[in-house]
């Protein structure tokens, strides 16, 4: 009796969520679903009319891919154009700006997933480099003891820009992200929202 008023009071919730959050959740968000939400989510979706395809992001974040599966997917992404530059003569990869900065009195480190063509994706890699050898340091203690570690991640990082298949980083972003990816994978302008580097 109890799964069925959790499943109304379920229901009653995504019943007052706008489209756009629906379609957030939907796509981003439904990670371990429970039994009778999926059912739920799918009769609100087919009740509003909107793009029935969204179901498919829901499921795909609710099974389990093989590694050729995600491959297949993360190629998608690499025939996308740049989202920093907008070129489209190369494979897109992904990377991690490792980056330090530090006030003395506190630190930040910031670890930052970016989709792009291997000439931009060197030039983020050398931005958090410069910007971490100039500003790491200053932090007590940590500051001092994490800035050449991160310097050396992106130099790490690097070496993986140019591979011609997708690198691990490609591959990671493409699973956290596999509702918007399996919604979208026909909708060119929406996967170049997926990839669009947002700087925090």
């Amino acid at each position: 009796m109890s799964n069925d008023y959790d499943l109304n009071d379920i229901a009653e919730n995504y019943s007052r969520k706008s489209d756009a959050d629906l379609i957030h959740i939907a796509t981003s968000n439904a990670q371990g679903l429970r039994p009778g939400v999926l059912e739920i989510i799918e009769k609100e979706i087919l009740k509003r009319n909107l793009d029935p395809k969204i179901l498919d992001g829901v499921k795909a974040q609710n099974r389990v891919f093989s590694i050729q599966e995600v491959i297949e997917l993360s190629q998608i992404l690499r025939n996308l154009p740049c989202p920093l530059c907008g070129r489209t003569t190369e494979k897109l990869n992904g990377t991690i700006m490792h980056t330090a900065q530090s006030f003395i009195i506190f630190s930040t480190f910031r670890k930052d997933p970016i989709i792009g063509c291997p000439d931009c994706l060197d030039e983020k890699n050398e931005e958090s480099i410069t910007s971490t050898a100039l500003l790491g340091w200053w932090g007590i203690p940590w500051g001092l003891f994490k800035t050449p570690f991160y310097i050396y991640n992106n130099i790490k990082e690097k070496r993986h820009n140019r591979i011609s298949e997708p690198n691990q980083t490609l591959l990671s972003y493409t699973m956290e992200n596999i509702g918007l990816i399996e919604t979208y994978k026909d909708n060119v302008e929406k996967l170049k929202e997926v990839i669009k580097f947002v700087k925090k």
